[in-house]
């Protein structure tokens, strides 16, 4: 008995108003969508383990500063807020908030896509205009305003193209 390893890509329920090279133009499309959706559902999952990540430690560290306040002088206590000041500071400065809102847009925006591109299959119409349209805004707002995820796409190469 063999395990088949089920691929994404495989299609069922494609409509018979397409003709072959329509149907194999909106894989390509769903191919690259895919892609682009899968990378930033995993970068976002990546800011998010860093902002917990950052205010733990931070939590961590006020705390420790306060209980070792009252048991010591207060020396302890700006030293180690300190360090929570820093830790707080630098998630500022990354502005991590600002990157888990945008993949969650962006991520949120590409599955729009690629489910409009499943109902284009799925029902036959094909009104390519209309979904250029709609790729092209998405790609530009995602571009510019999204933070840049490269280091993804080889784990998503790694995982999916065999």
């Amino acid at each position: 008995m063999t395990i088949k390893h089920r691929n994404i890509f495989d299609w069922n329920h494609i409509s018979d108003k397409l003709t072959e090279e329509q149907i194999d133009e909106l894989k390509s499309y769903y191919r690259t969508y895919h892609r682009k959706c899968w990378v930033y559902k995993q970068a976002l999952k990546r800011f998010k383990k860093w902002k917990l990540l950052g205010n733990s430690l931070s939590i961590i560290f006020a705390t420790g500063g306060i209980t070792s306040a009252v048991a010591t002088s207060g020396v302890s206590l700006i030293a180690i807020s300190t360090i929570s000041l820093l830790i707080q500071g630098w998630m500022d400065h990354k502005d991590i908030d600002l990157k888990i809102q945008n993949c969650v847009y962006a991520y949120q925006s590409y599955q729009h896509l690629l489910n409009a591109i499943k109902d284009m299959m799925r029902a036959g119409n094909f009104n390519i205009s209309s979904l250029h349209t709609f790729m092209n805004n998405v790609d530009n707002y995602v571009t510019d305003n999204s933070p840049v995820v490269d280091k993804f796409l080889l784990k998503y190469d790694n995982i999916f193209i065999e």
